[in-house]
């Protein structure tokens, strides 16, 4: 097919009516499970094999024209006595969790905050996060999700970009961005801000314990300016006349980009952004049973978090399991004391749970859902190999997505699982694969950039309107995309391959090669030798710009350091080519992460070397790299 033909087809496809759309659909899911006959014409976005993993009334998915919060409750009617919340083993049923969302819409009404406010809330994940995000939904007001651990010029950016209201933070944290608060305050461009604990929802115990910790932290500290206590608001008499907003397309959320690239980018999401992301996993095969334990460990302030740690286990009816703050360890003890059945978190936390040493009945695990970067193929199989020891019906269910697309794109379900593929996309998205910094499609199993069409599309990055329009694109077909920057390839089942970031792409300077380093980082990180690798650019005086690997060794081999040299070496030089080999490389510590637990690039660039060695020539130093590690 030459190119204008396949831009003729598009232009065909882009015009038809909705309900045509959904005809042609139906005809594509019985060609994908082969219960129709016909030639694909090897374009994905033309064929959509993906369709053959989702029931045929997909097709007819639409989303409701409701805000989140009703959505929500729509999804438990009649079943509000299920328990919705569990924090520290302190269960809410659902009709609690909905008149304590009455009554703060109330509160916030009487506060003055109106349909378009922007209220920003500072905090890590606490059922009073969950709360508050839905009475400001109901009152169609934004929710601005900040980093608690932002520091006060941090804090100070983000309120001027989005010209809150309203702030509330985490009371742990309050004295940290008390310069910031008082000077939007003195400004008059903050009105007020709302110390909140993490503790009002929590065992009694637990409360006394943390509230008398953070109180004699606090001691003789002065809070901000215009600032009340949590104790103090929820006392204050509501307004019972508040109007509730409906719409969808209205703005209901901001998360911000995670800044390992650029300047953090405030994210505009829509009421229908995010309940469309919650009927498609609905709609998919995952077993999504009324009742299930859901893990919440993503940070509410991440879209991840929210979107799909947050809300979406509500929606689907489930007793979310809040934890405000996780790592490795606090994660494999969640899965010793309950027993979980779905989680959405990123694969080192699996690695960690699959390296425990501990034996868990995991017979119920139907969705141990990861992402946000990949590992090799050794440690994937690792993780699922223990799943299947320890009786988890599935195996590590990878996905892909993005902030700007409200979460996921791609997940993998249980009959399209494969080693390396972040699965296949939701039901009513459409995921291509084109030429970088183009709109012309490329075949199955070619390289390029993944694009999505669909419902979850962002509004729009927070007063950036170029960055906007870089992003959102109408192709010439006149259908509109969003152009994810991530470099993969599609197979002809429809599963996507993530590759890697367009911006981590590594140009050599002495020849002008093209590098991916997920490809080298998969290599490196086979050893048995290797914890985890991540591999950058650095510029150099005598050859310009390089790759450079950044390697933690696995605990019990820090002291090998030849072993896994010569190891890492001969895997090199067996699976990739001469020029893709880095031609340097480091042993560290500890990889350092980003608050979402993605490997931190940027921090790496900028990491001054301590003692490198040439990898690309099977340099060994062996005495200086013992010396070097036991100081680090």
């Amino acid at each position: 097919m030459t190119k204008e033909e396949l831009l003729k087809l598009k232009e065909w496809i882009t015009n038809l009516s909705e309900e045509e759309k959904k005809e042609r659909n139906v005809y594509l899911s019985k060609l994908a499970k082969g219960k129709l006959q016909g030639p694909p014409v090897g374009y994905p976005t033309i064929d959509k094999p993906w369709l053959k993993y989702y029931q045929e009334n997909v097709v007819d998915l639409e989303v409701p024209n409701i805000n989140i919060y009703d959505y929500m409750v729509l999804q438990n009617h009649g079943h509000t006595d299920r328990i919705a919340i569990n924090y520290f083993g302190k269960k809410m049923t659902y009709g609690e969790l909905f008149k304590e969302v009455d009554n703060l819409t109330k509160k916030f009404s009487a506060l003055g905050v109106k349909c378009g406010d922007i209220v920003s809330i500072c905090m890590p994940t606490t059922p009073e996060v969950a709360m508050i995000f839905y009475a400001l939904n109901r009152l169609g007001a934004v929710c601005d999700m900040i980093d608690p651990r932002s520091n006060s010029v941090q804090l100070d950016y983000y309120l001027k970009e989005n010209k809150s209201k309203l702030l509330i933070v985490c009371e742990n944290y309050i004295n940290v961005m008390k310069d910031a608060i008082d000077k939007n305050v003195i400004s008059g461009k903050l009105e007020k801000t709302i110390s909140l604990p993490i503790t009002p929802s929590a065992p009694i115990m637990i409360k006394c314990l943390v509230d008398y910790k953070v109180r004699k932290k606090n001691k003789n500290q002065s809070l901000p300016f215009n600032t009340d206590m949590w104790k103090d608001f929820i006392k204050m008499e509501g307004n019972e006349k508040y109007l509730e907003m409906k719409h969808p397309n209205d703005d209901a959320i901001i998360v911000h980009s995670s800044g390992t690239t650029s300047t953090p980018k405030g994210i505009v999401l829509s009421n229908k952004n995010i309940n469309a992301i919650a009927l498609q996993y609905k709609n998919t095969t995952l077993k999504t049973d009324s009742g299930s334990k859901f893990l919440s460990v993503i940070p509410a302030f991440a879209s991840f978090g929210m979107v799909t740690s947050i809300n979406l286990p509500l929606y689907l009816q489930m007793e979310n399991i809040l934890m405000p703050m996780v790592n490795a360890d606090l994660f494999c003890k969640a899965f010793k004391k309950n027993k979980i059945n779905f989680c959405l978190t990123v694969p080192g936390n699996f690695l960690a749970l699959s390296r425990s040493g501990e034996k868990y009945d995991l017979t119920g695990l139907y969705g141990p859902g990861a992402g946000g970067y990949s590992l090799d193929s050794t440690k994937e199989e690792e993780i699922n190999e223990y799943l299947k020891d320890n009786n988890a019906p599935v195996p590590m269910l990878m996905g892909w997505g993005m902030s700007e697309a409200a979460s996921t794109i791609c997940l993998e379900l249980p009959e399209c699982s494969k080693i390396l593929s972040s699965g296949v996309p939701l039901p009513m998205n459409t995921v291509g694969i084109f030429k970088i910094g183009t709109d012309e499609e490329v075949e199955y199993g070619k390289e390029g950039e993944i694009c999505l069409s669909g419902p979850t599309i962002m509004q729009r990055y927070l007063n950036n309107p170029e960055k906007t329009k870089a992003v959102k694109r109408i192709h010439s077909d006149g259908s509109l995309w969003l152009h994810s920057g991530d470099i993969g390839y599609m197979d002809n089942s429809g599963r996507v391959y993530p590759i890697d970031r367009s911006e981590r792409m590594i140009i050599k300077g002495i020849d002008g090669f093209k590098m991916f380093p997920q490809k080298i980082e998969d290599v490196i990180g086979s050893s048995k030798y290797v914890h985890e690798c991540v591999v950058v650019a650095k510029n150099t005086h005598e050859k310009g710009v390089v790759a450079k690997a950044w390697i933690m060794l696995e605990d019990e081999y820090k002291d090998e350091i030849k072993a896994a040299q010569e190891d890492i070496y001969e895997k090199c030089v067996d699976k990739l080519s001469e020029r893709q080999i880095p031609d340097l490389a480091e042993f560290i510590f500890e990889i350092p992460y980003t608050p979402l637990g993605k490997p931190d690039y940027k921090s790496l660039e900028k990491m001054e070397a301590s003692q490198e060695f040439n990898l690309s020539n099977g340099e060994v130093l062996e005495n200086k790299l013992h010396q070097k590690v036991k100081k680090i």
